[in-house]
């Protein structure tokens, strides 16, 4: 009898926690629903995801030249956008935003799941919920790029390695395969995942199992490899294999790479440098991700998980040793973004729930969990406050650039670069466009920087021959010439201004100037 309202009592306390988890993932969504930019399209990496999307849902199979090595993502968006009738292109990039964010939301559900092996379930609440409102995490959530999935991917890659069902712990194996499509540097997850189930003792006996997961994870990337090598002729293995002989040839054998922009013809000791920069970088930017709150609950957190060294925190090292190769690796190499190290996250959320674990103990859960929720909150929204984009100047000068690709061979590189290939798309929607040697979309506009110039005739005339046709130049333009012919455009007879966001009624005042060379040429 007693044992029956036991658990009838468990039940309904599991129940009401996953009722409370509910609530706060809601209020996490809501959030990212709020900051999405609607208005301002995908550009960068996300645009390149977007069209091989786009030609697979089209073409109901791998798009014929469209492939580079990181198409998990796009396939799984290829499959959403074979189910929406929109046909709009920002329509559908909002639909690759909103996806990101869903994505990013079920992360909860292997985290609150690897919390649970080692907390009990008020502390897994707790646990998701510093992930839940992690404004990194929500900020790259938003942009449609591959980050969200692959860190769900790897979350759930460690969730099943603490499964002690050996048959469920084969998921592993399949979900660290699926993620080398999603980034190629999932390929190191097999290195942890065989690392622990060799220290796993409930499996001492049974390597057998061990032979047949290793098998389940090469069989699935080669029949994925293989059908996609047949249709694109391009492998997930070349980005790996590169990246290996890069670091052989460049870094240990010290070679000279006169177009590796970072060490430079004279470095003399890559090695040195690499490994330098990869410890530096690594620790900078591991520091930043902590900010602005996680980082009072993992150094505490640390310190009490040092006690005593388990299995399962062995297991943890491990998986944060080789996740954090790819972070190494970029900042070896003077890579400097903090999303390389975005699937640490997890793990050091488990961490911090140590220390909550430790105050649990002190203080009543209830007023507990106020606290640390009220504060995780109020420290994600001012954080996303203070690092908010101006979507409205991004939506300006984004209108500026689809003009500027209509009429324009060569511009100056300026802060809506970014957007020239997706102006570029509009105006060719619902044609896709051509392909460069990369196998990504391209325009014939180019771009051309002044940083090397000291004066706009210097500017114009190394790059009048190239093909430089217009200027684009916004009022706080960091370039002192350009910003001069912001204000003093008269001055300049041999710069027609055809473009004046002020005409449009735009906030932020953006001019375009057609460069006439004649005039140019004589006054020179």
């Amino acid at each position: 009898m007693m044992d029956n309202i036991q658990k009838e009592t468990k039940s309904k306390e599991n129940r009401n926690y996953f009722f409370i988890l509910g609530i706060i993932s809601s209020i996490s969504l809501s959030i990212r629903l709020l900051i999405i930019p609607y208005e301002v399209p995908i550009s960068l990496d996300g645009l390149d995801y977007f069209g091989y999307a786009i030609a697979m849902s089209i073409q109901g199979d791998f798009p014929n030249g469209y492939l580079y090595n990181n198409f998990g993502w796009p396939t799984l968006m290829s499959f959403i956008f074979s189910t929406v009738n929109f046909d709009q292109m920002l329509e559908l990039m909002n639909v690759q935003k909103i996806f990101s964010s869903l994505i990013s939301i079920l992360t909860v559900i292997p985290i609150y799941f690897i919390c649970k092996k080692f907390f009990e379930h008020k502390i897994a609440i707790l646990g998701c919920t510093l992930f839940l409102f992690e404004p990194r995490i929500i900020i790259n959530s938003i942009l449609g790029i591959t980050d969200s999935f692959f860190i769900f991917l790897v979350t759930l890659v460690i969730m099943f390695i603490f499964i002690k069902n050996e048959k469920l712990y084969f998921f592993s194996f399949v979900f660290a395969a699926i993620a080398v499509f999603v980034r190629y540097e999932g390929f190191l997850l097999i290195f942890p995942i065989i690392i622990s189930f060799l220290i796993k003792k409930e499996f001492d006996k049974k390597k057998t199992h061990l032979s047949l997961g290793i098998i389940i994870f090469l069989a699935i990337i080669l029949m994925i490899n293989v059908t996609a090598y047949e249709k694109t002729g391009t492998s997930i293995f070349s980005p790996i294999t590169g990246g290996v002989e890069y670091m052989n040839y460049n870094i240990i054998m010290n070679n000279p790479d006169y177009d590796d922009k970072f060490f430079g013809e004279d470095e003399e000791n890559k090695n040195q440098v690499f490994i330098y920069n990869s410890l530096s970088g690594y620790l900078k930017f591991l520091g930043w991700i902590t900010l602005p709150y996680l980082i009072f609950f993992i150094i505490p957190g640390l310190y009490l998980m040092n006690k005593k060294l388990t299995t399962n925190k062995m297991i943890l090292i491990v998986f944060s040793f080789f996740i954090s190769g790819t972070g190494f690796y970029a900042y070896g190499r003077g890579i400097e973004e903090t999303r390389y190290l975005y699937p640490l996250i997890p793990i050091l959320i488990l961490i911090g729930c140590k220390f909550i674990y430790s105050l649990n103990k002190k203080y009543d859960y209830r007023k507990l969990a106020v606290v640390i929720i009220s504060f995780v909150i109020i420290s994600s929204v001012g954080y996303l406050e203070y690092d908010k984009n101006d979507n409205v100047y991004e939506r300006e000068i984004y209108d500026a650039t689809v003009f500027v690709v209509k009429i324009a061979d060569g511009v100056n590189e300026y802060s809506g670069n970014k957007f020239v290939r997706t102006a570029a798309l509009e105006n060719s929607w619902p044609e896709l466009l051509p392909l460069n040697e990369k196998n990504k979309m391209t325009v014939n506009i180019k771009k051309f920087s002044s940083k090397n110039s000291e004066s706009l005739e210097q500017f114009l005339e190394n790059n009048k021959n190239q093909g430089l046709t217009h200027l684009v130049i916004v009022e706080n333009d960091k370039e002192l010439f350009l910003k001069k012919i912001f204000h003093n455009e008269n001055e300049y007879s041999f710069l027609e201004k055809i473009y004046d966001s002020k005409d449009l009624g735009f906030k932020n005042q953006i001019k375009i100037f057609e460069i006439n060379y004649n005039i140019f040429n004589l006054k020179t």
